[in-house]
């Protein structure tokens, strides 16, 4: 007799993309790091052939516009869309 286990299905996690253009990369990354400190910052990616940095937070529980909002704070930051 063989006993077959099969792995729990997982729902793929919902995620909020955030895209920014950007004219100022020196010390981007430490600044937007403690912005976004309490959320699941799952990628972060900076283009710089295209000056856009792209930020991959996982969950639902939190105001995409205010996330979007504080982004727009951070100097070299000129525009930010969600998705």
């Amino acid at each position: 007799m063989t006993t077959v286990l099969e792995a729990p299905v997982v729902a793929p996690a919902v995620t909020t993309t955030f895209t920014a253009e950007i004219v100022e990369t020196e010390g981007m990354f430490a600044r937007i790091a403690v912005l976004l400190n309490p959320y699941d910052v799952r990628r972060l990616a900076l283009c710089l052939e295209s000056s856009t940095l792209e930020i991959v937070v996982a969950g639902t529980g939190f105001d995409a516009g205010r996330v979007a909002a504080r982004l727009e704070k951070v100097i070299g930051v000129l525009e930010v869309t969600v998705s």
